[in-house]
C-alpha cells in the first residue's frame, strides 16, 4: 500500500475521532447545563444522552480511536518521509567493453535504466574512465516529502583521463545526449531556478567510473543528483528494470 494512501487513511481517522469527540463533549456539557437549570424548571425534559457507564464507555472507545488513527497517521508519514528522501529512478543501463588498444573502450547505454526495453547506443571512448553528465532540478524538500520527483535530464557522455596531463595532451572524445543543447529552459532554470517557489536548486551532476574491464552499471538520480552502481555477478543474467 502506498505510504500516501496510509497517510490519507490516518489523517480521515483522525479527523473522524477529533469531530466525534466534539460531539461527545457537546452533549456531555448539555446534560451539564441541564443539571444547573433542573432546579428553576422542574418539568424541563433531561437531555437524551448516554448514560454514566455507557458514556465513559464510548469515550474509551473514541479516545482509543483517535490514538490507533495517530499511529496509523505517522507510520504513513515515516513511510513517505523515508521513501521520498532514499528515491531512486533508473536512468541508463550501462555496459562497458574494453577496445583492442590502451585506453580505449565501448560504452553501450540503454535510456530508461534497463537493457533489453530500449534502443541500445554504442560509443567508442578514449580515456580510463566513462563520464555521464546531466542537468539536475531539486525541489523543495516537503514537495520531495509529497512526491514530487527530481528533474533532470542527461546531457553528455565523455572519456575521462585518470591523470590531468592525460586530459591536456590526449585525445578527447565527447557525445552530446540531447538534440538541443542549449535549451532555453534548462538555461532559464539555471539562471533563477533557485529564486523561484517550490525549486531548492538547479545543478549540473556526473558520475564516472573505470572502463578497463567488461562490467555493467546502473545509473540512478536521487533526490539530490546522478548515482552509479557496478551490477554484480548475482544480477548480470537480469537486466535491471526487468527483476
Amino acid at each position: 500500500m502506498s505510504p500516501r494512501v496510509i497517510v490519507f487513511f490516518g489523517v480521515a481517522g483522525l479527523l473522524l475521532g477529533v469531530g466525534t469527540f466534539l460531539l461527545y463533549l457537546l452533549n456531555r456539557t448539555r446534560l451539564i447545563l441541564w443539571f444547573l437549570s433542573v432546579r428553576k424548571k422542574k418539568d424541563k425534559k433531561r437531555p437524551r444522552v448516554p448514560g454514566g457507564f455507557s458514556g465513559f464507555r464510548n469515550l474509551l472507545i473514541i479516545l482509543l480511536w483517535i490514538v490507533l488513527s495517530g499511529i496509523v497517521f505517522f507510520i504513513g508519514f515515516f513511510l513517505q518521509a523515508y521513501q521520498g528522501f532514499t528515491y531512486e529512478e533508473p536512468v541508463v543501463y550501462v555496459e562497458v567493453i574494453p577496445g583492442s588498444k590502451p585506453q580505449t573502450f565501448v560504452v553501450e547505454l540503454a535510456r530508461g535504466g534497463s537493457s533489453g526495453k530500449s534502443l541500445t547506443e554504442k560509443y567508442l571512448l578514449y580515456g580510463d574512465m566513462w563520464m555521464l553528465e546531466g542537468d539536475i532540478l531539486r525541489w523543495e524538500k516537503w514537495l520531495t516529502f509529497l512526491g514530487l520527483k527530481t528533474r533532470y535530464r542527461l546531457t553528455r557522455l565523455r572519456g575521462r583521463y585518470h591523470l590531468t596531463e592525460d586530459e591536456r595532451t590526449k585525445t578527447a572524445t565527447i557525445y552530446s545526449l540531447v538534440e538541443k543543447e542549449d535549451d532555453p529552459l534548462w538555461r532559464f532554470l539555471y539562471r533563477v531556478g533557485a529564486s523561484l517557489p517550490f525549486i531548492d536548486t538547479v545543478h549540473g551532476s556526473a558520475v564516472y567510473q573505470y572502463g578497463a574491464d567488461t562490467t555493467r552499471y546502473q545509473v540512478y538520480v536521487t533526490s539530490s543528483g546522478f548515482t552509479v552502481r557496478q551490477l554484480n555477478d548475482d544480477n548480470q543474467s537480469s537486466p535491471p528494470g526487468e527483476r
